[in-house]
């Protein structure tokens, strides 16, 4: 039964309904119809594309600088040099171990920082107010938002006044006022007021969501890979013109082709700097700690090297790097 109250004088007629006035008056939607929209438009969720463990630590072993060593470790072998393939091999996994735990240890501080957002949330439903999993939300539903609480999609504001914290997605150090008309994004901090809103996003429709694959999509090589591989590409050349003087010079002598072919394959395998992708991953790992200790999370070893590199970095204000 709507409540009602009366009002004292012509302008508060013309007022906006006081809050518990309003939840009276709207209705959020069905339980029929709030399934029918979920089928259509999907789960209120964010596909995580975090990959499985294994998958990310045989990764670590197929790029181009594990490819170098593994080059190197079938020359070995080829050779019959047992035990420095068994070196090379031990640099391979002591530099994929670094990476992998390095990254691993910054991938559950990342999944604690995730669990900020709303697992459930205030709707109204077949006209009563319930408590329901935030993932089942859909454009449409009346949601309640209150003093503490995680607004669970995007949401715009249609009574009440709050105090929204949205630093986790625009930066601003300071929450801002909501009121009737304003918008409050998924994610975002409650830290005053009481409203009511209707859910505008859902999911990877979020403002949220559509940053979230953009980050997932950004895909770049680094600068350090680039590096490596650059120092790999000069001493091969070099060393390659070398291999083919070697050659002609032991066809000229000549040299029995038994002898000429360990000669070759021993100049080949000199070119492959086998101690440099270690000694970058483990540089970039002890500057990951470092970082770590002054409150800064590097996602990726390689993040450090790229970080180091900027010589520009453009920022609105400064609560955007020191705050929240």
């Amino acid at each position: 039964m709507p409540l009602v109250i009366e009002p004292t004088s012509e302008n508060s007629a013309r007022a906006k309904p006081a809050f518990a006035t309003y939840v009276g008056m709207r209705r959020g939607l069905s339980s029929a119809e709030a399934r029918h929209r979920l089928e259509k438009s999907g789960s209120n969720a964010i596909a995580d594309v975090s990959q499985h463990p294994v998958r990310r630590a045989f990764g670590k072993l197929w790029a181009p600088v594990p490819w170098m060593l593994e080059a190197a470790i079938v020359l070995q072998l080829f050779l019959g040099d047992y035990v420095e393939a068994g070196v090379v091999a031990l640099l391979l996994v002591a530099n994929a171990a670094i990476g992998f735990f390095q990254e691993s240890r910054a991938q559950a501080t990342l999944d604690a920082l995730k669990s900020r957002l709303a697992l459930v949330a205030a709707v109204q439903r077949d006209e009563s107010w319930t408590t329901v999993p935030a993932a089942t939300l859909v454009a449409g539903d009346l949601v309640k938002l209150s003093l503490g609480s995680i607004v669970a999609a995007d949401v715009r504001v249609l009574d009440g006044s709050i105090l929204v914290d949205q630093s986790m997605l625009t930066g601003e150090s300071l929450p801002v006022e909501a009121g009737a008309g304003a918008e409050a994004y998924a994610g975002a901090l409650i830290r005053r007021g009481e409203s009511i809103g209707e859910v505008i996003a859902t999911g990877t429709r979020t403002k949220f969501g559509r940053t979230a694959e953009l980050v997932q999509s950004a895909k770049v090589e680094s600068s350090e890979q680039k590096a490596i591989l650059r120092v790999v590409r000069n001493l091969a050349l070099f060393n390659g013109a070398v291999t083919v003087l070697l050659t002609i010079y032991a066809l000229w002598l000549p040299m029995p082709r038994g002898d000429i072919i360990p000669l070759v394959l021993v100049a080949v395998l000199s070119s492959i700097p086998v101690a440099l992708p270690s000694m970058f991953t483990l540089a970039a790992a002890v500057g990951a700690r470092a970082l770590a200790r002054k409150g800064v999370l590097p996602t990726s070893l390689s993040a450090v090297d790229e970080a180091g590199g900027i010589d520009i970095l453009c920022s609105d204000k400064t609560g955007t790097l020191t705050r929240n």
